[in-house]
């Protein structure tokens, strides 16, 4: 029984503890707030509401749909500078692995069945807070 107690005891002090998104040394974690998202992949520029719940973001868009990014930064200093990674039907497990769906055929090029140049730049947001 007091091996059990020493490896519960051991177990929840290497578990990190979670830390909320702050701005201006305010919680805003859990909070939806009115913002525009610009997808750097599409360049298109999203009117959307976000919530932040640890270093997530989740963007909900006006047609029902959403995603989860991961955020670069916890403690946001620039509400009009906000950055993470996530693409569209992806949700970021941890700092290697998301899980979800994958759109479209980024794998090859079926046509000459080459494979195709990725975008660096792909599942880049920027957030701005309204």
């Amino acid at each position: 029984m007091k091996v059990l107690g020493l490896l519960l005891l051991v177990l929840l002090g290497l578990s990190t503890p979670a830390m909320a998104v702050e701005f201006k040394g305010q919680n805003i974690d859990g909070k939806k707030l009115p913002a525009k998202a610009y997808y750097y992949a599409t360049g298109g520029v999203y009117k959307v509401q976000v919530s932040f719940h640890n270093k997530r973001a989740t963007i909900y868009f006006a047609d029902g749909n959403k995603t989860t990014i991961k955020l670069n930064q916890q403690v946001i200093t620039d509400s009009n500078n906000i950055e993470g990674f996530g693409k569209l039907g992806q949700y970021p497990v941890n700092n290697i692995f998301s899980v979800g769906l994958v759109y479209g055929n980024d794998w090859s090029d079926s046509s000459n069945g080459q494979l195709q140049q990725s975008n660096p730049l792909d599942g880049l947001w920027k957030i701005s807070l309204e």
